[in-house]
């Protein structure tokens, strides 16, 4: 029997599955990683899911999902190559972003493409190096159809997307260094894979954490097709309609679906937070006006969650070292004292984590 929930029931539900009332040590939404594209992000998801001193020395950073630059656990990294080599060949392709018409470029296929890319980059990086000298080492590598020329750095190299895809099945990882980001191999890498090894449970891991969601959601949080998605779509899936919807969660997380009790709490939660990784923003944002403020092409703010609900976004700016000013700018809801009172509380968490003595919140 299908059961029906409302908006308000998954999104309290989704605010207890990531951790956001701080009632662990390592929030669980862990297990899809903490994205930092926007450098400093990844350390302020995990400040708004706990209450004691953050650090990701304790994570591995490598290109994951989407080629995204993702914190995961210490020795996890082997078992994400594996789950996030293409199924098939259609979804190499979509994830090499080759257009629908193309099947071969330079007589390989895109799963042949995307192992030539992986020995390549194997075979390059054997130490710490720069993104530039191994993409250019790289690119030595690539038959003409993988390279592009390039105006901005005035030279010819391998196109970017494949370039991070072919990172993590080579047994790449990336670290700060001196001169900037390095990429270099992990400490135990294991053999490239050959297929595939748990696509279940890239779609179990989505929807557990930013379910209930539909095949299209989890297609684009993978960067592939829709139809692809259906090829491996797991049948161990309890089907769930939210406000007239037809989406699906895993059968464990049912009941504390529909049986969710509201939540109480006030966080301020970073760009490309875990929490906005879902691709269901008419849910989350409704109003298309908030949507455009929030998810931007470039820059994005962060947001206000307010007992489940995206109530504004905010920005922050360091003055003169001693104060992180924060900028709120609320959508519509009420900003009464008790609020500002809980923001100022985010506010100086946030500037604790970042080793700053005060903050002082504006709202505009």
């Amino acid at each position: 029997m299908t059961k029906n929930v409302s908006r308000d029931q998954v999104l309290w539900y989704r605010v207890r599955q990531h951790g956001l009332l701080r009632d662990s040590e390592e929030p669980a939404v862990v297990d899809i990683g903490l994205q930092d594209t926007q450098v400093g992000s990844a350390q302020l998801a995990l400040a708004a899911r706990t209450t004691g001193p953050v650090s990701l020395d304790q994570y591995e950073l490598a290109w994951t999902l989407r080629g995204a630059p993702y914190h995961h656990r210490p020795g996890e990294l082997r078992r994400w190559a594996g789950e996030l080599w293409p199924w098939s060949d259609t979804d190499a392709r979509a994830r090499l972003m080759w257009p629908k018409s193309r099947v071969v470029t330079d007589e390989l296929t895109a799963l042949e493409t995307y192992r030539l890319i992986a020995e390549s980059m194997r075979e390059v990086v054997t130490k710490p190096m720069t993104k530039g000298a191994a993409s250019a080492e790289v690119t030595k590598l690539m038959p003409p159809g993988q390279r592009k020329d390039c105006r901005a750095c005035k030279s010819t190299h391998i196109y970017e997307q494949p370039f991070r895809l072919g990172a993590l099945p080579g047994g790449l990882r990336l670290r700060a260094g001196e001169s900037g980001l390095l990429i270099e191999p992990l400490p135990k890498r294991g053999p490239i894979p050959t297929k595939s090894t748990n696509p279940h449970g890239l779609v179990h891991r989505y929807l557990r954490f930013l379910g209930p969601a539909t095949p299209s959601e989890v297609a684009k949080w993978l960067d592939t097709s829709t139809a692809n998605v259906r090829e491996i779509w797991p049948d161990d899936l309890a089907e769930v309609t939210v406000d007239g919807r037809q989406t699906w969660i895993p059968l464990d997380y049912v009941d504390e679906l529909v049986n969710v009790d509201p939540v109480n709490v006030v966080r301020l939660l970073p760009p490309m937070d875990p929490f906005l990784q879902a691709r269901d923003r008419d849910l989350l944002v409704p109003d298309r006006a908030e949507q455009k403020a929030l998810w931007m092409i470039l820059g994005n703010p962060g947001a206000l969650l307010v007992d489940g609900q995206i109530g504004g976004v905010w920005r922050s700016k360091l003055v003169g070292r001693k104060r992180l000013e924060v900028t709120v700018t609320s959508f519509d809801i009420d900003v009464d004292p008790a609020l500002r009172d809980d923001v100022q509380a985010e506010a100086e968490r946030i500037a604790e984590v970042r080793g700053v003595p005060a903050a002082v919140v504006r709202f505009a």
